[in-house]
């Protein structure tokens, strides 16, 4: 099972994150799962296959959780677990960043009525248009999305199985290691329930409040 990490390697990946108290605490939880999955995937790696032992088919059974339907079984969470077991870990961390926050928070309440799935906001914005409403970021911006109630650890989790995602887009956007900011954002889904949407970016200048 998945070994507790140390209180003081926890008190370490707190470090640098300061934000204002917009944020909920599962929102902040989320990022701080980026930074423990990216810095020991070594270890998220041997509960991966724990958990990927608990298939029926294409139905993941996991404990003290509704069965999930999955896209295409144990294979995408095997496969997720070999990649985490030699992907290079990123000790670059994420900072969180409420503006980021924001920019997420703006695409949770736009699209969570809807019912609607993806990037791109019912006004036409994309992951940049959003950010720039709140700061101004570096060279690279980028969002990853996770539909369904889920903990902070198994959001992050599935974003790195990225089940039915052919290019695994958000795993590798969560291992990118120019990316140094994120902020989070949580919020209902007219489909799923319940989004997660994290906006990244290499850096953030925040933009002075009017």
């Amino acid at each position: 099972m998945f070994r507790v990490l140390a209180a003081a390697t926890l008190w370490v990946l707190c470090l640098g994150a300061q934000p204002a108290p917009r944020s909920t605490p599962d929102e902040l939880a989320v990022v701080r799962e980026i930074n423990k999955i990216r810095r020991f995937p070594r270890e998220y790696a041997r509960y991966l296959r724990a958990l990927g032992l608990r298939f029926e088919g294409t139905l993941w059974r996991l404990a003290d959780h509704v069965p999930i339907r999955t896209n295409e079984g144990r294979p995408a969470v095997i496969e997720a677990a070999e990649f985490l077991e030699r992907v290079e870990p990123v000790t670059a961390f994420v900072a969180y960043s409420e503006e980021l926050h924001l920019a997420a928070r703006d695409h949770v309440r736009d699209q969570g009525p809807t019912g609607e799935t993806g990037h791109a906001g019912t006004d036409g914005s994309r992951p940049g248009t959003r950010v720039r409403r709140y700061a101004d970021p570096g060279s690279l911006v980028g969002e990853v999305i996770n539909y369904g109630l889920e903990t902070p650890r198994m959001t992050v989790i599935m974003l790195v199985i990225d089940d039915g995602v052919k290019d695994r887009g958000h795993r590798r956007s969560l291992f990118d290691p120019r990316f140094r900011v994120a902020g989070a954002a949580i919020g209902e889904h007219k489909a799923y329930g319940t989004m997660v949407v994290v906006d990244l970016a290499d850096a953030v200048t925040p933009r002075p409040e009017p």
